[in-house]
C-alpha cells in the first residue's frame, strides 16, 4: 500500500512544482507525445496521482488485492488524464494563448496619448489581441495628442517607431 501513496504524492508535489514555476518536463513528454497535443507532463502527473490516491484507497478499505487496486489506479487515472489533456490542449491551443511579443506591434493603429516632440518621446496607446497597451513612441516629427498613428518598427523595449495616420474621410 506504500507504494501507492508515494507515487501519489510524488505526482502531486511535481504537479504543484508544475503548475507554479513552470512546465519542467513539458520537453520530455513532447519527446514521446504520440497524441497532436493531448498528451502533457499535467496529465501524465494528473494520471499518477490518481493512480495512487485510488489504488492506495481501495487497498486500504476493501479487502481487495494490489491486481483490483492497481486496475481501479489505472481506470481512475485515465479519466483524470484524460481531462487534463483536453483541458491543456484547449487552454494552451486557444485563441487567447498567444503570447503577445513586440512584433505584433508593428502595422497596428495606435493614438497619441502624450504629444510626441521632435527629438524625444511621447506616448501612444492601442489594443492588441484584447489586451490595452502603452509604449513610449519616436516619430520623425511632432505629433500631438490625440492624433492617430501607425506603428512602423521596434526601437527597444517599450519604444517603438511611428508615423502620422491621415485623417479619415467619414
Amino acid at each position: 500500500m506504500l507504494i501507492f501513496w508515494l507515487i501519489a504524492g510524488a505526482a502531486l508535489l511535481l504537479l504543484v512544482l508544475t503548475v507554479t514555476v513552470g512546465d519542467f518536463l513539458d520537453g520530455v513528454i513532447d519527446a514521446i507525445d504520440f497524441t497532436g497535443g493531448y498528451l502533457s507532463s499535467t496529465a501524465v502527473l494528473a494520471f499518477l496521482a490518481t493512480f495512487g490516491i485510488v489504488g492506495g484507497l481501495v487497498l486500504a478499505t476493501t479487502d481487495a488485492g494490489v491486481l483490483m487496486a492497481s486496475l481501479g489506479g489505472v481506470v481512475a487515472g485515465a479519466v483524470v488524464a484524460a481531462g487534463a489533456g483536453v483541458a491543456t490542449r484547449t487552454l494552451t491551443h486557444g485563441p487567447t494563448a498567444h503570447q503577445i511579443t513586440s512584433s505584433d506591434y508593428v502595422g497596428q493603429p495606435a493614438t497619441v496619448t502624450t504629444s510626441i516632440p521632435a527629438d524625444g518621446l511621447g506616448q501612444v496607446s492601442l489594443v492588441v489581441a484584447g489586451q490595452s497597451t502603452a509604449l513610449a513612441a519616436r516619430a520623425d516629427g511632432p505629433v500631438p495628442t490625440g492624433a492617430g498613428v501607425t506603428i512602423v518598427s521596434n526601437l527597444g523595449p517599450g519604444v517603438v517607431k511611428v508615423v502620422s495616420t491621415p485623417p479619415s474621410s467619414n
